[in-house]
């Protein structure tokens, strides 16, 4: 049997903070903003905004598992 989840947050290449720390697995924003400080998750700016790329984030947890 297959499930499908047709969520959108599953269906969306960008995720907001709360959204990219809870991917993540990480306790809170502050810590995701600490792991961007130190290059250890991708971020992208739009005007004042920070978004993150699904994509980008399961290749940066992969990398950190190897």
């Amino acid at each position: 049997m297959q499930t499908t989840v047709p969520s959108k947050l599953h269906s969306e290449p960008w995720m907001t903070a709360e959204q990219a720390a809870a991917h993540l697995g990480l306790p809170s924003r502050k810590a995701l903003y600490q792991a961007v400080r130190r290059g250890q998750v991708p971020v992208h700016r739009f005007g004042k905004r920070l978004r993150f790329n699904r994509a980008e984030l399961d290749r940066a947890l992969l990398s950190a598992a190897s």
